[in-house]
């Protein structure tokens, strides 16, 4: 497979991974133009780089492309699928386009249930602070650079490989981080170890080192199966994180490995799970040969992806943070790090994604959440998903509810900020958790926060 010369025109350009694939093809010179359901900020952002957007389904939009690449989320018989096979313009999806991509330029990324999308970018800042301008595509905006997608330098392209639609299959890869591998996307793999095998077929693909996390049990068990080096606190890491030491505002650990190469760790973002990502990108960047020392040195102008762990203000004393986890063990990690630092009550809002996520996690989300002082939970963002009978966020709230903390139950998203600021006094933490439009929650609060 290889890219045309022609127009290429994606569906679903919208979402976090097509719109970052599409600013780095719009970087290489790729004449393109760009559709999605919805109109929304990354759509917006490719009009911004002169590329025709449309809103809706358009199928004359891919007339005279020589290519249609779809987001996997995009059902088959999408109007203008069906006019460009009806045309006999090729229809690739999101995969096929990455393997062509990572088939022409050096490709490292880091993979995983959780924590891919920090440790892409994390790999990202520590090259640019080593004075290299690496191409990447990213699952999230970087903060300090304010875009998912970037074509700088042909000889090395950063990817985030995600798992979902087994998509990382298609990968040509030379250097891997697996962060962590846990049950996930119970819509698409059928069991755990189906997911595992997955992640094993990517590793073994890999041409170059892989790094797997000592600390989970998956990423253990799949870095097993091809001799991947480890990372992590156990004391059998072959890239060792000791005297890790959380404030509010950073985290800084003793990281040690083969061949007596050491660095000290000092990085904005608090929380444990940071150190550890920050170690499996250090160390497969010191095992692809870049300097230590200068690597771990850059890490610390590391400002974050957006929606992982963002502070979205302090408005009224109450301190605002906004943060993509909708699996339970990010709700738990994030909730660790809130109170590792949260001075008053944590309220913990919580946004259930996908009824088949909703169904198989309820109870662990439950779980997950009782760590907050006081809980709120809204009903399910389907997203690609039709509703299933009896499954809403009433489940995790009523697990949670069992679980032992405090919880109200708010089914429709847009009552959370009336809901939420009479309740929350100063001193109070808010924090919004789920990847559908939870987010927007802050940008309602604010203002009746500030008013009061």
């Amino acid at each position: 497979m290889t890219l045309p010369a022609g127009r290429i025109h994606l569906v679903g350009a919208g979402g976090a991974g097509m719109s970052a694939i599409a600013k780095f093809l719009v970087g290489r010179g790729q004449m393109l133009s760009c559709s999605d359901l919805r109109e929304g900020a990354s759509l917006h952002a490719l009009a911004d780089l002169s590329v025709p957007t449309y809103v809706g389904h358009h199928p004359e939009a891919v007339r005279d492309a020589e290519l249609v690449v779809a987001s996997s989320a995009v059902p088959d018989f999408d109007e203008e699928l069906e006019a460009a096979r009806a045309a006999g313009v090729p229809v690739w999806r999101r995969p096929e386009l990455l393997q062509a991509i990572t088939a022409e330029i050096p490709t490292i990324g880091a993979t995983g249930t959780h924590g891919k999308t920090t440790t892409t970018a994390m790999l990202i800042t520590a090259l640019q602070a080593a004075g290299l301008d690496p191409s990447f595509v990213v699952g999230g905006d970087l903060v300090d650079l304010g875009t998912n997608g970037h074509f700088g330098e042909t000889d090395l392209l950063v990817l985030e490989a995600d798992e979902a639609f087994q998509t990382f299959e298609s990968l040509h890869l030379q250097g891997l981080v697996i962060t962590n591998v846990e049950h996930e996307h119970v819509d698409h793999f059928g069991s755990e170890a189906d997911l595992r095998a997955s992640f094993a077929r990517v590793a073994a693909a890999v041409s170059g080192p892989v790094l797997a996390c000592a600390d989970d049990v998956g990423a253990r068990e799949v870095g097993a199966k091809v001799n991947a080096s480890t990372y992590g606190t156990r004391e059998d890491a072959d890239w060792r994180v000791d005297d890790l030491v959380i404030d509010d505002s950073a985290v800084s650990f003793h990281l040690e490995g083969p061949d007596a190469a050491t660095a000290r760790v000092r990085l904005p973002p608090p929380g444990r799970h940071i150190a550890l990502n920050a170690a499996g990108a250090l160390a497969l960047l010191a095992t692809l040969g870049y300097d230590l020392s200068s690597a771990a040195a850059g890490l610390s102008s590391f400002r974050g992806v957006g929606r992982r762990w963002e502070h979205r203000g302090t408005v009224g004393g109450v301190v605002l943070y906004d943060d993509y986890a909708h699996h339970p063990t990010e709700v738990s990690a994030v909730l660790e790090t809130a109170a590792s630092i949260a001075s008053g009550r944590i309220w913990a809002v919580f946004q259930p994604h996908l009824y088949s996520r909703t169904e198989r996690f309820s109870d662990e989300f439950g779980h997950a959440l009782a760590r907050a002082d006081e809980v709120v939970v809204t009903d399910v963002f389907g997203a690609r998903e039709e509703p299933l009978p009896g499954i809403t966020g009433e489940l995790v709230a009523d697990s949670a509810r069992r679980a032992g903390t405090s919880v109200h139950y708010v089914p429709h998203r847009h009552d959370l900020a009336e809901f939420l600021a009479p309740r929350v006094r100063p001193g109070d933490m808010v924090l919004s958790l789920g990847a559908g439009d939870i987010t927007l929650l802050h940008t309602e609060l604010a203002p009746l926060l500030g008013e009061r």
